[in-house]
């Protein structure tokens, strides 16, 4: 909402296929993702460039 405004109408279940998609795309492994991060309760980040040489 804060991103799209009130012009915008997406429910939870479309914004999850979409991230899906792109895990698909982006990640190895889809299924544990390194690039796509889920935050519990918020929503969707992208992981920092620090996380991603930790591995």
């Amino acid at each position: 909402e804060s991103v799209w405004s009130d012009y915008y109408c997406a429910d939870d279940n479309t914004i999850m296929v979409h991230i899906s998609r792109l895990r698909e795309k982006l990640e190895d492994s889809p299924k544990n993702p390194v690039y796509i991060k889920t935050i519990r309760g918020l929503g969707y980040r992208f992981a920092r460039k620090e996380e991603l040489y930790e591995k």
